[in-house]
């Protein structure tokens, strides 16, 4: 029955894919090339710089130091050769 519906859901999202893609391609087709490339172009612009804005928002988060006194900690722990 589950796999049922997810073959259901699946259909039907990809009948709404099919027929807004074939809404783009009739309004790239209306507009022109030129115009529906500088419209690619903006439109991935925007989602990078919302990607970046999202991306400078998040804290920076770090590791815990480990406080345990297994192997792998004490490791951690050691400086590398050069460093100290």
């Amino acid at each position: 029955m589950r796999r049922l519906m997810w073959v259901a859901l699946g259909a039907a999202g990809g009948v709404v894919v099919y027929r807004r893609a074939q809404v783009m391609l009739a309004d790239a087709r209306e507009r022109g090339v030129v115009v529906s490339a500088q419209q690619a172009g903006l439109s991935a612009m925007n989602a990078l710089a919302t990607a970046r804005s999202l991306a400078a928002a998040a804290p920076e988060r770090r590791p815990a130091a480990p406080t345990t006194g297994s192997a792998a900690a004490k490791v951690l722990r050691t400086p590398r050769q050069g460093e100290q």
